[in-house]
């Protein structure tokens, strides 16, 4: 009877020893393997495919973007472009204020967010036609001190990118 509870004990011993040594490899490798998240950001080249000029057809929907800059014709722009692609034909547009609106209403070089960080969400894109929204959220920033904080604020699950515009390539003369 002895030797029975002595065995069943060194079992129990065993198996804790076992289930503690493999809960904490599993814990090792989830520390050690998983990969940090990143967030990919990049300018683009001259001939990407969102490089042009897209129109709506209305006075304040031209937007100009290239490889650097974007601007919408009549009101902000900005330079410093990267883009992060979520696939072929959507992502996220970001810019550095060189121009925006006051609290007038009116734009200008020295408007409060001038020299920060902005984005566009664009989605749809094809050889003619893009859907483009600018970032904006009831009580929410209108821009970021950095390039991180604006791809971390700016987002469609953060409550930006209400509303998308449909636009069309404009066909160079």
């Amino acid at each position: 009877m002895k030797s029975t509870r002595l065995s069943l004990l060194r079992a129990k011993a065993v198996l804790f020893a076992l289930v503690s040594v493999l809960a904490f490899s599993f814990s090792a490798c989830n520390v050690t393997t998983e990969p940090e998240v990143e967030y990919v950001y990049k300018q683009i080249d001259a001939d990407d495919p969102l490089v042009g000029t897209w129109t709506d057809g209305t006075k304040y929907g031209t937007y100009i973007i290239t490889n650097t800059t974007f601007e919408n014709a009549g009101s902000y722009k900005g330079n410093n472009l990267v883009v992060q692609k979520l696939d072929s034909t959507s992502g996220y547009i970001y810019i550095k204020y060189t121009v925006s609106m006051n609290a007038d209403y009116s734009y200008s070089e020295t408007a409060p967010d001038v020299g920060k960080w902005y984005a566009i969400s664009y989605k749809d894109l094809g050889a003619e036609k893009i859907s483009l929204s600018g970032a904006y959220k009831k009580g929410g920033a209108t821009s970021c001190e950095t390039l991180d904080e604006a791809v971390t604020e700016f987002t469609v699950d953060n409550g930006y990118f209400g509303f998308y515009t449909s636009h069309t390539r404009q066909k160079s003369e």
